[in-house]
């Protein structure tokens, strides 16, 4: 999917920079954004040059203009919930230029499910969330995040969720199951 990467990129949820880094050594600028001073500290020593603190939730024009958002390795399942991702489409649609995209990947909560994840499922359904809503913290020795919702979607739940935000799904690629990408491009106006 990098190939589809161009102009100035914007990567959320960075990690430990590998996707900013594969976009350096292409010839983008790339801005790299974690909310963990770890992930961002990781960034800075393995060399991306612009790597800053921030969650998906304090994205503003500040940062500038962007060609590319890249949201990969389930990141674009940091939006949270349902109802927090068309705001986000619609803040990321005002940072972008006219012919920007974004670059995703989402785990498919309807591939292959056991009946514990069938019960979650549920139970998400019973509380008014999508289905593949999870609420996870993330810990590494005795590091541990606060607890934070991440949205997994089916192809037809990121379509739904784009309605009103100014993205279309322009290419859908299957990935390893239960993974897919898509590359959202602009329709206009939110």
């Amino acid at each position: 999917m990098f190939e589809l990467v161009r102009g100035r990129v914007l990567d959320v949820g960075c990690g430990a920079g590998r996707h900013s880094l594969e976009a350096e050594r292409r010839g983008l600028a790339a801005v790299a954004l974690d909310n963990s001073p770890g992930a961002v500290e990781v960034c800075r020593r393995r060399g991306v040059p612009d790597v800053r603190l921030l969650p998906l939730a304090a994205i503003d024009e500040s940062l500038g203009v962007f060609d590319t958002i890249l949201m990969m390795c389930g990141n674009f399942g940091l939006v949270g919930t349902a109802a927090d991702a068309p705001p986000a489409l619609r803040t990321l649609h005002g940072i972008t230029t006219p012919d920007a995209r974004i670059v995703l990947d989402s785990v498919d909560p309807y591939y292959d499910n056991d009946a514990t994840d069938l019960a979650y499922m549920e139970r998400n359904r019973a509380r008014g969330h999508l289905p593949g809503q999870v609420t996870i913290r993330l810990r590494y020795l005795d590091s541990v995040t606060p607890w934070f919702d991440l949205l997994n979607l089916s192809p037809s739940e990121l379509e739904e969720l784009l309605r009103g935000t100014g993205w279309k799904t322009a290419y859908l690629v299957p990935g390893e199951e239960p993974d897919f990408y898509a590359v959202l491009e602009k329709t206009g106006a939110p």
